[in-house]
């Protein structure tokens, strides 16, 4: 028999459950959602550890004056660098390339290098570009191979006679009838191998070079550097973590799982047909209340009863228990209708059950 109405939950008491069950299940969602996202940015950003190995500079220079052949005009017999000089005037260019390399820590460096000259002739062309027509290249000193533990310097001075490679290219054009630009390049070339094993091969294999362009002209000639002044390099070790990447993909995955699985089961909690709200009801109520309820398979007769209609299965409840009586449970449309019924002193009170929301 019944012994207290405390006994059961109400029905408010449960929707209230169910209501903080949902809250709770989208919050879960939400955060999973936002993990993802969390986990997945992580993946995507590269992990890749690194550290300076190893680095070097090289401070260039192609220093050079103008030495003048014997004349009335000028009070020196040379001339700074930096100026417009009358071609005529030029007997040579003394250059003095300067290379210094200069590293972060010792390693055998293997270098060579070399000096050389080219002639290179241009002629206007129709789009108002020069077009190369002829060049000529005059290798001028080659270096022995040399070996130092971590800096080198360089300084070799090389003399151009001016007046052969400019009476070269005077000489072209006389031959064959054409006015050319012509420009002599003279090339400081080193190379130099970095005995790292850390290092890739890019790396320890360094190709550099000082360019110096001096115009070979019957007028103005001047000379134009065309090179960087310094080189600088670091050698960078790489240490991939790549494993880190794939276990944040995994558990940006597992959380992306999980978020869509509960949104799943919220939209299909709150889009049920409403046969499926209706068995849901009807077994939310069979399952708190089923020791006061009794279910039968013939409509109980009421006709001799006086019919009270009740609105609130709490209510229903509360009757039951005061009274200790059981709740009769028909079902009067299959999955569609079920009457609850109370019988006490020639009063019966009817609970309607139905796909819509408990009260």
């Amino acid at each position: 028999m019944i012994q207290s109405k405390r006994k059961y939950r109400s029905i408010n008491e449960m929707k209230s459950n169910t209501k903080k069950v949902n809250y709770i299940s989208i919050a879960i969602s939400i955060i999973m959602a936002i993990l993802t996202i969390v986990f997945m940015a992580l993946g995507f950003i590269k992990k890749d550890n690194t550290s300076l190995i190893y680095s070097y500079s090289g401070q260039k220079n192609g220093n050079y004056e103008v030495l003048l052949k014997p004349n009335t005009f000028y009070e020196t017999e040379t001339l700074p660098s930096g100026k417009y000089y009358a071609a005529k005037s030029v007997d040579k260019y003394i250059i003095n390339f300067v290379y210094n390399f200069k590293a972060s820590k010792k390693s055998n460096i293997n270098y060579n290098y070399n000096i050389s000259a080219e002639i290179v002739g241009t002629v206007p062309s129709n789009d108002n570009q020069h077009k190369e027509i002829w060049n000529k290249t005059f290798p001028i000193l080659e270096s022995s191979a040399s070996i130092y533990k971590d800096n080198f310097n360089i300084n070799e001075q090389t003399n151009i006679d001016y007046d052969y490679y400019n009476n070269l290219a005077r000489s072209y054009e006389e031959s064959y009838g054409i006015a050319i630009n012509a420009v002599l390049k003279v090339y400081f070339n080193i190379s130099y191998n970095i005995n790292l094993a850390e290092a890739s091969v890019e790396d320890k294999n360094v190709n550099d070079y000082i360019e110096l362009d001096i115009d070979l002209t019957d007028e103005v000639t001047k000379v134009s550097e065309n090179y960087d002044k310094t080189i600088n390099k670091n050698i960078i070790e790489e240490a991939k973590n790549e494993k880190s990447n794939i276990a944040f993909y995994i558990l940006g995955g597992i959380c992306a799982i999980i978020s869509i699985t509960i949104i799943a089961l919220i939209v299909k909690q709150n889009n049920k047909t409403p046969e499926q709200r209706y068995r849901n009801n009807i077994n939310r109520i069979m399952k708190y209340y089923k020791e006061l309820i009794v279910t039968v398979t013939n409509e109980p007769n009421i006709a001799d009863l006086k019919v009270m209609d009740i609105n609130s299965i709490d209510d229903l409840i509360d009757v039951a228990e005061q009274n200790n009586s059981n709740i009769i449970h028909y079902e009067a449309a299959k999955n569609l209708r079920s009457n609850l019924y109370v019988i006490v002193s020639g009063y019966v009170y009817v609970y309607i059950v139905t796909s819509e929301e408990l009260k």
